[in-house]
C-alpha cells in the first residue's frame, strides 16, 4: 500500500500527504510539494465540525487539513488519507516503540483507575473520619518521640542536664509509651485495612510523580 497520498491542486502544483504518528499515537498529515516544500502539517478535520460553513469550502470538499492556506479534501479523498493514517497507526502498533507506548497507556490507566479508587476510599465521609483518627494516632506517636528528643537533649545539657536519671527512667518510660501508641496505630490499621493501604498507595503514587518530575 503506497504511503502517501497525491493531489493535484488548483494552481498547478503537486500534494503529496503522508500520515505520521505523534508521540502519544495519533495521526497528523505533512504534505509537502514536488520539491519537498512543506504545504501544511496537522490534523485531518471534518469542516462541519471544524466550524466551517457550506458556502466557504471548495466545491465537494468535506475535510481539510488547517493551515495558511488550508489543504481542502473530498470526502473520497479524506477517505484514502484516513486508510493511510489507519495503516501507519498498525505499523507504529507492531514497532517496539508502538508497543513500549501501549505498555505506558495501559499502566496510565491502571494508575488512574487506582486513583479513583483511592479517592473513592479516603474521601467519602467515613474514610474522612478514619482518615483523622488514624492521623491522631500517628501523630501521637510521633509526638512521643519529639518529647523523648527533647528530654534526652534536656539531659546532656552543661547547665543541670542529669543523662543518669533520663537513661534509667525516663527513657525506659518513654519506650514503653511509644510501643504502646505503635500498637494501637497497629491496631487500627488491622482493622480499617482498606484505609491504611489506601493511604500507604497514595503516598507511593505521590513519590513517583516526585521521581518522574524530578
Amino acid at each position: 500500500m503506497d504511503k502517501t497520498f497525491t493531489k493535484q491542486l488548483a494552481d498547478g502544483r503537486t500534494a503529496h500527504v503522508t500520515p505520521f504518528i505523534t508521540a502519544f499515537g495519533g495521526v497528523t498529515y505533512d504534505a509537502v510539494d514536488d520539491q519537498g516544500q512543506k504545504l501544511v502539517s496537522g490534523w485531518l478535520q471534518d469542516a462541519a465540525r471544524h466550524g466551517v460553513v457550506p458556502e466557504r469550502r471548495p466545491a465537494d470538499c468535506t475535510h481539510l487539513i488547517a493551515g495558511r492556506p488550508a489543504l481542502w479534501f473530498t470526502s473520497e479523498e479524506a477517505a484514502k488519507l484516513a486508510a493511510l493514517g489507519e495503516e501507519a497507526k498498525r505499523a507504529f502498533g507492531a514497532s517496539a516503540e508502538g508497543q513500549q507506548l501501549a505498555v505506558w497507556r495501559q499502566q496510565q490507566e491502571a494508575d488512574r483507575k487506582a486513583a479513583a479508587a483511592r479517592t473513592s476510599i479516603l474521601r467519602s465521609p467515613d474514610g474522612e473520619a478514619l482518615v483523622r483518627q488514624r492521623e491522631e494516632l500517628r501523630g501521637a506517636a510521633q509526638a512521643l518521640l519529639d518529647a523523648d528528643a527533647e528530654q534526652r537533649a534536656r539531659a546532656h545539657d552543661d547547665e543541670g542536664g542529669d543523662p543518669g536519671t533520663y537513661y534509667r527512667v525516663q527513657q525506659p518510660q518513654n519506650d514503653a509509651a511509644y510501643e504502646e501508641a505503635l500498637a494501637a496505630l497497629e491496631a487500627f490499621d488491622a482493622a480499617h485495612p482498606e484505609i491504611a493501604t489506601a493511604l500507604r498507595e497514595e503516598r507511593e503514587a505521590a513519590r513517583q510523580r516526585f521521581l518522574d518530575t524530578d
